[in-house]
């Protein structure tokens, strides 16, 4: 049995000036463009030895914030009436950047209003990369590596005296600095392709500018290494994970482009050290996708309610009451769905898609419960909010309960969200097992 991997890269920085993602402070159009933003199709094939069944898988990178959740799924309605590839095999994933614009027109207004016509573009790329992904499939070996890269990230929860947490560096929370590198090679000795794993928000500068972070850059920095289009970045559960960007008071500030060449550098230069030393070689298994969704519940008391404050002056929650009042159908919503998806490339290399922003603490789970076999992405295929951990509801703070202003939410999730998403997520991992028996 043997893998054959394809590729393709497009620009996909807007056109025309148009609102950005990720900040309610940025109002207007942006300002310019500091680097492009990239789609990268990664087209994997397989038939077994001796002719056989023909499997293919798909992966859609992006230098966006997300993904929007219909758009995904009517994109793999297309995907699969053209090219004949089951949804659970296309994994759509997004790099998180809060420098390109806004996928989806479900969130609240003031994370940044989508253009149709964008998401136009987007799909027309979409299908003009796979068609050429499909071009230039070559037979590759597989092989994995990993390292760590500190210093560039941190836990952005800090509770102090009891109160609710606050976003603040957290040297002592919970962190993921582990890097994981997966090469692929060609017969002649070429890097077809490089995919690596790290995790940590791409929100170094807050600019009104077209960029694509830390991540971005360092993709910039590997394709010059090894060639354009080789590299692709994957990020994992960094919902609670920032860059260490800190004033002169050691609280969190915005830097500039200089800070997201620094980064980026730094990631960069411990993906080449992982390539530079020996390897493990990975053998090919049959490609294999399953999905499952997780239905999250929200709390039946209302947001406002719940946190108990004074917010009448906070214009994101006036807006929010406004949403509420516009459809009060939102306020008896009981609940969303989290997409999860499995998808196995190679023994030891599966990729765990979430459709949310993921704390890290659900990464570093998965990690454990599959002995570092699966990498956990958030981000991937829609988006359904933070999703927290029963403790960090407890405690309150931006991710486990504010952020639902801005996702247009009635109410913070129910402290079972944790063992639901747990539970969600070993039942695919149980698929994972029972394909190699």
């Amino acid at each position: 049995m043997f893998i054959k991997l394809g590729t393709a890269k497009a620009d996909i920085t807007p056109p025309s000036p148009l609102p950005l993602a990720g900040y309610a402070s940025r109002r207007s159009v942006y300002d310019g463009v500091t680097r492009p933003l990239y789609l990268r199709a990664w087209l994997f094939e397989q038939s077994a030895a001796g002719g056989g069944e023909r499997r293919k898988a798909l992966l859609l990178q992006a230098d966006l914030i997300w993904w929007g959740t219909e758009h995904v799924r009517a994109m793999k309605k297309i995907i699969q009436a053209k090219w004949n590839i089951d949804p659970a095999y296309v994994f759509f994933h997004a790099s998180h950047t809060h420098g390109g614009p806004q996928t989806t027109d479900e969130l609240h207004p003031m994370l940044g209003l989508m253009s149709t016509d964008y998401v136009a573009l987007l799909e027309r790329t979409v299908e003009r990369l796979i068609a050429e992904a499909h071009n230039n499939t070559e037979a590759v070996t597989i092989e994995r590596g990993t390292g760590l890269c500190e210093g560039i990230s941190v836990n952005r929860r800090r509770i102090v005296d009891d109160a609710a947490a606050v976003m603040a560096p957290n040297p002592g929370g919970m962190n993921d600095t582990e890097i994981t590198a997966i090469r692929f090679m060609t017969a002649d000795n070429r890097t077809k392709g490089l995919l690596f794993h790290f995790t940590c928000h791409p929100t170094t500068t807050s600019v009104n500018l077209i960029h694509s972070d830390y991540c971005g850059y360092a993709m910039e920095r590997l394709d010059e290494a090894l060639g354009d289009g080789v590299s692709c970045f994957l990020q994992g559960c960094c919902g609670d994970i920032r860059p260490l960007m800190t004033d002169d008071a050691g609280e969190f500030c915005s830097g500039d482009d200089e800070d997201v060449r620094r980064f980026g550098s730094v990631l960069a230069e411990a993906v080449g050290e992982i390539l530079s030393k020996p390897m493990a070689r990975l053998e090919a298994a049959s490609i294999e996708g399953w999905t499952h969704p997780v239905k999250l519940a929200f709390e039946e008391t209302p947001l406002d309610e719940f946190i108990g404050e004074n917010t009448d002056g906070n214009e994101v929650v006036q807006i929010w009451k406004q949403m509420m009042e516009a459809n009060r159908s939102l306020l008896l919503t009981n609940g969303i769905v989290l997409e999860t998806q499995l998808l196995k490339l190679a023994d030891g290399l599966s990729l765990l898609g979430m459709s949310g922003e993921m704390v890290v603490e659900y990464g570093l789970w998965v990690k454990r419960q599959s002995g570092g076999r699966i990498l956990p992405l958030g981000y991937s295929n829609g988006m359904a909010g933070y999703v927290s951990t029963a403790q960090q509801i407890k405690e309150g703070g931006y991710e486990s309960v504010t952020s639902g202003y801005v996702f247009g939410y009635p109410g913070p999730f129910t402290a079972d969200v944790e063992a639901r998403v747990k539970d969600g997520l070993h039942e695919l991992m149980e698929k994972l097992e029972a394909s190699k028996q």
